[in-house]
């Protein structure tokens, strides 16, 4: 029984990493849209609403919760605008200003 130690150059090229790093990926343009869709417009002016009558009611978790979702909301809007670190900030502030508003109602 004979084996065949041929190897074929042009196979090996094709399979390899580095012939594959060399080839350029063909990006899509993102498509144009609308920023935010009706379901995220309807619950910005819902919350702002519900936080316009928490601040009149003295509310003050009820507050922090709503502040802290439009916040969430609205990182899109810092995202285009002012940059990726903005959004990453205030989604972390988003978050944690959510969970005290959880802790401070239980208090």
């Amino acid at each position: 029984m004979r084996r065949d130690y041929s190897f074929d150059f042009e196979e090996e090229k094709q399979l390899s990493s580095t012939h594959r790093l060399n080839m350029h990926p063909v990006i899509a343009p993102e498509p144009k849209g609308r920023m935010f869709s009706r379901g995220q417009i309807t619950a910005m002016m819902l919350s702002a609403a519900l936080l316009v009558y928490a601040i009149v009611a003295g509310d003050v978790p009820l507050t922090f919760l709503l502040l802290s979702f439009l916040i969430f909301l609205l990182r899109p809007l810092a995202e285009k605008f002012v940059g990726a670190w903005l959004s990453n900030a205030m989604k972390g502030f988003a978050i944690a200003l959510g969970m005290g508003a959880v802790v401070l109602a239980f208090l």
